[in-house]
C-alpha cells in the first residue's frame, strides 16, 4: 500500500485496486487512478474531520462509496445530494460493513466507538488490518475533574482493548499537544496492549515537533520505530511485507 498523509488526521492508503480517504477537509491529494475503486471514511461531523466538498471532489471516478459515522447524516441531508450517484453508509459503533471492491475482492470494516464523537475504523482487506482512530482518545484535560478524568481513561481503554487480540499493520492515531502533559497517554496505552507495525501520529495542528518529542521519549528503539515520524504534509511511504519506507519519487499532488 502507497500511504500519503493529507494534513490533521487526514490520510490516503492506495492498493493496486482500490483507495482510501480518511477524515479529508481540506489539502493537496495525490491525482488518483479514478478507475480504481475510492473509499471516502469520515469519523465524525466536526469540520477537521468532515466537510461537504467530499462529495463535489470525485466526480470522475467510476466508483465511489462514502461511509460516514451515522452523526454526519444529519448535516448530509441539508444538502442537495438526490442526484448523488454514488453510495453512503452511515455507521454506527460496533458495526460490521463488507462493501466490494471487484469481482471476489471486498472490504470488511468495523467500527469502535470514539471517546469524543462518532466511531473508529478497522478495516481488513487482503490480509492487512488498517486502523483509523478518528477521534478515539484518551482526552484527559488538565482543567477535568478527577471523576471526568478517570470516565475518560475507562471509556477509552475499553475500546482499545477490544483490539487487543488483532494484529494491526497500520494505525493512525491522535497525539495532540493541547493535552499538555497528558498528550501521549492515549498512545501509549495504545502501544501496550495493541500489536501493531507501524503507528502514524495524527490530529497534530501542525505541530510536528509534538512527533519528535513522543518518539524521543520513547525507551527503545524498537519502540521509536513504530512510530513514523510525519514532518509534512504531502509526505508518503510504501508498505510491502511487514517493511515501510518512506519514498521520495512521490506521486504527484493536486
Amino acid at each position: 500500500m502507497l500511504i500519503t498523509y493529507i494534513e490533521h488526521s487526514g490520510f490516503a492508503v492506495e492498493w493496486e485496486d482500490c483507495i482510501w480517504l480518511f477524515d479529508y477537509y481540506r489539502g493537496a491529494l495525490p491525482v488518483w487512478d479514478t478507475k480504481k475503486s475510492l473509499f471516502i471514511f469520515s469519523s465524525h461531523e466536526h469540520r477537521d474531520h468532515f466537510v461537504p466538498e467530499i462529495f463535489d471532489l470525485f466526480s470522475g471516478f467510476e466508483k465511489v462509496h462514502y461511509i460516514l459515522s451515522s452523526d454526519i447524516q444529519k448535516e448530509v441531508k441539508k444538502l442537495p445530494l438526490e442526484n448523488l450517484p454514488h453510495g453512503i453508509d452511515y455507521v454506527k459503533p460496533g458495526e460490521n460493513l463488507k462493501l466490494a471492491v471487484r469481482e471476489n475482492q471486498s472490504i470488511q470494516i468495523k467500527t469502535l466507538d470514539s471517546t469524543d464523537r462518532g466511531v473508529a475504523f478497522l478495516i481488513d482487506y487482503q490480509e492487512q488490518s488498517v486502523f483509523h482512530a478518528g477521534d478515539l482518545n484518551a482526552w484527559v484535560w488538565e482543567e477535568d475533574s478527577k471523576a471526568e478524568k478517570q470516565d475518560m481513561i475507562t471509556r477509552y481503554q475499553r475500546e482499545v482493548d477490544k483490539l487487543m487480540r488483532i494484529p494491526l499493520n497500520i494505525a493512525f492515531l491522535p497525539l495532540d499537544h493541547r493535552l499538555e502533559d497528558n498528550y501521549d497517554m492515549g498512545i501509549h496505552y495504545f502501544m501496550e496492549h495493541v500489536n501493531t507495525e507501524y503507528i502514524f501520529p495524527m490530529h497534530l495542528w501542525g505541530r510536528y515537533s509534538t512527533v519528535t518529542k513522543f518518539r524521543d521519549s520513547l525507551p527503545g528503539t524498537g519502540q521509536r520505530s513504530k512510530i513514523v515520524n510525519v514532518t509534512h504534509p504531502g509526505q508518503q511511504w510504501e508498505y510491502e511485507k511487514a517493511e515501510l519506507k518512506e519514498i521520495t519519487d512521490k506521486r504527484r499532488l493536486g
